[in-house]
């Protein structure tokens, strides 16, 4: 193993605290990587944010944009997959994924917040990547001409109707609740077909899914040809690869130290998935960066190097100096 195959930092996440810390390591220089499951994570579902500072108004998936942009402008690689399991080999973390890849880090950032809610179907792990999505956002383009089916509701499955309707030739949607305030904005797009009050039942398909088999609770059943299936149901918490590593508290939640620190040297932590208080964009992006600087003196002090940081206030792009005129 090359040294060209070992990352910096591995972030795991892709929501506003994970490409916070990516920003910052990224800018620093050290190789770093995003693995994750979707981009924008919970506040893909914020239809408006006026509360961040500095920003008028924006979406939730448009302010998590803007940070991804910066990131992989100073280099971050961005995945789109499941991290399933975590290790340590030699001194350095092992990261192994959902679509069967390793990556190796010397320091690791879990940001990984709430995990996209599932189906709880038997061979819906099987499937994910293979026609089975937590992301529309993501994954979307590669459906372009084909039939999909939507799992959804609210104001995330009118986002994600909008997006999928004008791409795909046919989407099903698949609401629960058969007064839900979707259902009358998917009316409106012609190439929708509703089934209110469906909830799915099982999914068909080995190397790729099928079909997709639907039911209701009068016994309707119905089973639909996809060539896709993406499943927008909200977020819970999900960090079971970090177990052998962490403790956590009552609620879940990674207990860790100001500085985002694990009881693991070279684990941190930030966001959602922290035991900090009020769960805000601004304080799950802070908390990333406070991570990402913990991380990058880490990583420095792994590499045998004198310096540190305490802040992040260089300038990485020349500015030209403009004449004074009095």
């Amino acid at each position: 193993m090359s040294d060209t195959d070992i990352y910096d930092v591995i972030v795991i996440g892709g929501g506003i605290a994970g490409l916070s810390a990516a920003l910052y390591t990224s800018r620093q220089g050290l190789r770093t990587l995003v693995v994750s499951i979707d981009i924008g994570g919970q506040l893909s579902y914020a239809s408006v944010i006026e509360n961040y500072p500095g920003i008028e108004s924006v979406s939730g998936l448009n302010l998590v944009l803007k940070i991804q942009k910066q990131a992989t402008s100073f280099g971050a690689e961005i995945v789109i997959d499941e991290v399933t399991s975590l290790s340590r080999e030699n001194g350095l973390f092992v990261v192994r994924t959902r679509k069967g890849s390793t990556y190796r880090a010397i320091a690791v950032i879990a940001a990984c917040g709430k995990a996209p809610k599932r189906l709880g179907l038997v061979n819906e792990d099987s499937l994910i990547g293979k026609g089975v999505s937590y992301c529309v956002t993501c994954d979307a383009p590669l459906y372009r001409g084909k039939e999909v089916a939507l799992v959804s509701f609210g104001e995330k499955g009118i986002e994600s109707l909008e997006i999928l309707s004008s791409l795909a030739s046919k989407v099903y949607y698949i609401v629960s609740n058969n007064n839900d305030s979707s259902i009358q904005i998917a009316k409106q797009l012609p190439n929708v077909v509703i089934y209110p009050g469906y909830q799915v039942k099982g999914l068909v398909g080995y190397d790729h899914i099928k079909e997709a088999v639907i039911g209701n609770r009068e016994g309707n059943e119905a089973r639909l040809k996809v060539d896709g299936i993406f499943v927008e149901l909200g977020f819970e918490i999900s960090a079971h690869f970090l177990k052998d590593f962490v403790d956590f508290n009552d609620k879940g939640e990674v207990i860790a130290d100001a500085f985002g620190k694990t009881k693991t040297e070279g684990l941190f932590v930030a966001g959602d998935i922290v035991d900090i208080p009020y769960k805000q964009a601004v304080i799950a992006a802070a908390s990333g960066v406070i991570s990402a600087l913990s991380a990058i003196n880490y990583v420095y002090r792994y590499k045998g190097m004198e310096k540190s940081i305490t802040s992040d206030w260089k300038k990485n792009l020349k500015i030209p100096k403009r004449s004074l005129r009095l």
